[in-house]
């Protein structure tokens, strides 16, 4: 969004302000909303967020886990919160923005430390490292990868230095930009997806189930895989990096 986009929202949102303090100066519950936009608007031109809004964060993310995206509601977090739901859009916009602030916060707690592949770093090996501590990063909470697949780059700017950490530490490494980019996107869209359906799928013991077998009879090899990895001891780890080695390995030899 430009600067004189950000300009003209800003001057509405003063002259908006500027009328409630004209119209609600005795009254206590305006005077608490108007003073909670204006620290919204100065935190937000600083970057932060105010430690209401890193308390509404907190609590939708606890929400998250307990009940998963679909069930996530404004009015729900207010509850926690034992405030009224309206309250909530003095610091989020919707729930779609607030959805994005979360984003942010599983990012950031992963992601804070950051740092480009070093010189002897072979970015193989960096970036293998940063698809593992993503797909972590969105496991932690339930639905993790629904929040964090859908995130705008703003508020959402950890994902913005990810990405661009990713392109400078490939291109740094003798890759042109555009076969960085190409490379980026597709280790992080399949982790994005593997931890979609990860989280959707059902369990080993829900896979054995009577239904499910049933219903891939008609397929043998399906049948065949499915049985088997129901019956051992699942590792979505161990499978997650085998379909990220195929792509850096083919990355590799594309790009030698």
């Amino acid at each position: 969004m430009d600067d004189h986009h950000h300009s003209h929202r800003d001057h509405h949102e003063a002259q908006r302000l500027e009328r409630m303090r004209q119209l609600g100066d005795q009254s206590p519950a305006i005077k608490a909303m108007r003073e909670a936009r204006l620290e919204h608007m100065r935190t937000h031109h600083q970057g932060r967020n105010t430690p209401r809004q890193e308390e509404i964060i907190a609590a939708a993310l606890e929400l998250l886990n307990d009940s998963g995206l679909s069930a996530l509601s404004l009015r729900e977090i207010a509850k926690r919160l034992n405030i009224r739901a309206p309250a909530l859009y003095w610091y989020f916009k919707s729930k779609e923005d607030l959805v994005d602030y979360m984003a942010e916060a599983i990012l950031r707690n992963e992601f804070g430390d950051l740092q480009p592949r070093g010189e002897d770093e072979a970015w193989q090996v960096w970036l293998r490292l940063q698809m593992i501590r993503l797909r972590r990063a969105m496991l932690t909470y339930t639905d993790g990868g629904r929040v964090v697949a859908g995130a705008h780059m703003y508020p959402a700017t950890t994902l913005s230095v990810l990405f661009e950490q990713t392109l400078v530490s490939l291109q740094s490494s003798g890759l042109d930009l555009e076969t960085a980019y190409h490379i980026t996107m597709t280790a992080t869209r399949y982790t994005f997806g593997y931890v979609i359906e990860e989280q959707a799928s059902p369990t080993p013991e829900e896979a054995a189930g009577e239904h499910v077998r049933a219903m891939i009879a008609p397929f043998p090899l399906m049948a065949r895989v499915v049985t088997e990895l129901a019956r051992s001891s699942q590792d979505e780890d161990a499978d997650f990096a085998v379909g990220l080695d195929y792509i850096i390995k083919g990355s590799t030899a594309a790009s030698s």
